[in-house]
């Protein structure tokens, strides 16, 4: 019968820093690894140390743990991964590195990039029961960085220590000793047990949820049921845009935003036939072409409502009775009044300004 495995994982900046944080960090290690491989022992236990022998950290854990004794297995972010490093040198202790590990695991990218580095610093999280992260507590500069392995270790619960490059300090996140592995799972409909309804209006329905989380916890969840919407950004002669500003009862306050309203046939045509109606009747424009923006969700987390964003061109004057109870203003302005009007405080709709930021971006790239 196998021993029982404590697996160690590591990753951490290729340039650790000055001679004496490089120090300070290759104590780190020799203290760390040399007092987990004591418990280990005494537990019955196996050590095995999981590295991606980059440049840096990864080399200097590497070393430390073959000074102990201690196996290390490496993971191959992608083909010809050697070739990244210039140095003849570097290279060189690659290989003889990579030859003292007792196994490699290959991940499939042929091209080494972000996505490469990134999924090898996930691949050492999965596989390890506890991280050792060298990091100068600053956001990642590309992504792949350890600060991205940083911020996966705690999304899955894995228990590391944060050797803080800056700081010349050390602290432990998380424990051996909790048990399981992912702490983290957040709410999804496959854990619900119950539903009622517990609201009907005209427009707005909210439905409670019971849901059993796989740790066992019983948790209740109120999700307001929204129709879809269109919403349209309507442009003009010139260059210009067109808003409509009308009272929201909401936040009691006048608000600059762009004409749409509810879904009944959610097909490409349904959507577009509504949109239509929806200039003709708060605006009164009808629209010679229309063209998709973006379909998002507006508010996921407590609201269940899909939005489909258009863009309106070659308006023509074509209006239909405005419904009872709209009280609406409309506005022409160039795209940059529009912009900085999105800007104000409380002054217009989300839709409005995630509306007009997308439309400015296409326009300036091109598209």
């Amino acid at each position: 019968m196998s021993k029982a495995t404590l697996r160690i994982g590591v990753s951490g900046h290729q340039q650790i820093g000055d001679e004496a944080t490089i120090e300070f960090v290759s104590q780190q290690f020799g203290e760390l690894l040399a007092m987990f491989q004591c418990q280990a022992h005494e537990d019955g236990q196996d050590v095995v140390a999981y590295s991606a022998l980059a440049i840096g950290t990864d080399r200097l854990f590497v070393k430390t743990a073959l000074e102990l004794g201690i196996p290390v297995e490496v993971v191959i972010p992608c083909s010809h991964y050697e070739d990244i490093y210039d140095s003849t040198e570097v290279r060189k202790e690659y290989h003889y590195l990579l030859g003292r590990c007792q196994q490699v695991h290959k991940l499939p990218f042929q091209k080494c990039s972000d996505d490469a580095f990134l999924a090898a610093g996930h691949w050492i999280v999965d596989h390890s029961d506890l991280v050792i992260l060298v990091l100068n507590g600053y956001p990642a500069a590309g992504r792949g960085g350890t600060a991205d392995i940083a911020s996966y270790a705690r999304s899955v619960g894995r228990p590391f220590f944060h050797v803080h490059t800056r700081l010349h300090k050390v602290k432990q996140y998380g424990s051996l000793s909790d048990g399981s592995k992912i702490t983290h799972v957040a709410a999804k409909r496959q854990f619900v047990v119950s539903k009622q309804t517990v609201y009907q209006g005209p427009i707005l329905r909210v439905d409670q949820y019971q849901l059993r989380m796989p740790n066992g916890k019983e948790i209740v969840r109120d999700i307001v049921e929204r129709p879809e919407s269109v919403l349209v950004l309507p442009v003009g002669q010139k260059g210009t845009v067109l808003l409509i500003e009308e009272y929201d009862l909401g936040v009691e306050a006048w608000q600059l935003t762009i004409p749409g309203g509810k879904v009944t046939d959610s097909t490409s045509d349904g959507i577009r036939k509504q949109a239509e109606i929806e200039l003709r009747e708060e605006i009164g424009y009808r629209p010679g072409r229309l063209e998709k923006l973006l379909d998002f969700y507006s508010h996921p987390g407590y609201i269940g409502h899909k939005v489909h964003l258009l863009i309106a061109h070659d308006l023509e004057w074509d209006p239909l009775e405005m419904e009872d109870g709209e009280e609406i203003r409309v506005h022409t302005f160039t795209l940059d009044e529009a912009l900085a009007a999105t800007r104000v405080d409380y002054r217009s709709a989300t839709a409005a300004i995630l509306a007009f930021s997308l439309f400015s971006r296409s326009l300036n790239s091109g598209a």
